[in-house]
């Protein structure tokens, strides 16, 4: 009988062990690193009252039980740019081809209608105001927007929104280093140019494609011009793109803006440029996302 007693209390404590390190293991688990994880956040501005989707790209090393942060790097027109980035990363990471860093997509509301993204881009990412531009049917007429639906001017404003809300709170949920990049496509393009030459110095490395720097008469050629009679730094890393059969007007332009960089020997400034022969403006925007990645993000030796 007391040989009986004995084995049910052996038998219970093994079971108890049992139970004991499985829940260890089960934690560990879920701690351990996760490869191609993402996730996602709604965050409504209080600077300018636009709603952005912010999806978040970790790399597979990323854990909440070490000390080790991140550089951040942003990109725009999260809607679309930030699966193709997510993916190229993941693949990237996977053969230790980039540098451990937390992306993050800038999106807007298209669930139901694309209107909301095309007119709040609009405003986000044009540096001055241009009515003629905003009335010109070319642009109202593709997404059937009535007149005085496209607003311009916003982006000093959206860089406010980015600075003072967006990195804050990316910063408080990840960790994450002082180290920020920014990229963006079309107008999105015009923006980070903005960016770079506006507010030197908040981000260090710049993804500028296929850029519409053509707004507004060329704005961005003044605000250049205005930066360089004071300043000889730009500290940056920059690659810029375009597609070689995007219009004559973006490539010439992106060429014209390139060699004005180049001419003034801007200390600091890194400038790599590419075009992607036979693509369009808007089947270049895959190659362009993955090469901005391998450009400003590939490991160093």
């Amino acid at each position: 009988m007391k040989i009986y007693t004995t084995n049910i209390k052996n038998i219970a404590f093994l079971i108890l062990i049992s139970a004991v390190s499985s829940y260890k293991l089960l934690a560990q688990t879920n701690s351990s690193p996760t490869i191609n994880k993402q996730q996602s956040h709604v965050l409504k501005s209080t600077i300018n009252g636009h709603t952005y989707n912010l999806n978040i790209s970790l790399p597979q090393n990323y854990s909440i039980n070490d000390t080790t942060h991140y550089p951040i790097f942003l990109i725009l027109d999260g809607n679309f740019s930030f699966p193709i980035a997510h993916a190229s990363r993941t693949i990237m990471d996977m053969f230790g081809e980039l540098e451990n860093i937390i992306i993050v997509g800038i999106g807007y509301e298209w669930e139901e209608s694309f209107i909301p993204w095309q007119t709040d881009r609009w405003t986000d990412f044009t540096p001055t105001k241009d009515s003629i531009t905003d009335e010109n049917p070319v642009f109202r007429e593709t997404f059937e927007l009535p007149s005085g639906s496209l607003v311009s001017g916003g982006a000093a404003t959206f860089f406010d929104v980015i600075k003072n809300e967006i990195i804050p709170f990316v910063d408080k949920e990840y960790k994450t280093t002082t180290d920020r990049g920014i990229s963006g496509h079309s107008m999105g393009g015009l923006f980070v140019s903005y960016c770079l030459l506006s507010n030197p110095g908040f981000f260090s490395k710049y993804g500028i494609n296929s850029p519409s720097l053509w707004w507004d008469n060329k704005v961005m050629f003044d605000i250049e011009k205005s930066y360089s009679e004071n300043q000889t730094e730009l500290s940056a890393k920059v690659f810029m793109s375009v597609g070689g059969l995007e219009a004559k007007s973006m490539v010439l332009a992106i060429n014209e803006f390139t060699d004005t960089l180049r001419s003034k020997n801007y200390n600091g400034l890194h400038l790599t440029t590419h075009v992607f022969e036979n693509e369009t403006h808007t089947s270049v925007i895959a190659a362009m996302i993955n090469r901005t990645l391998k450009i400003l993000y590939s490991p160093e030796k």
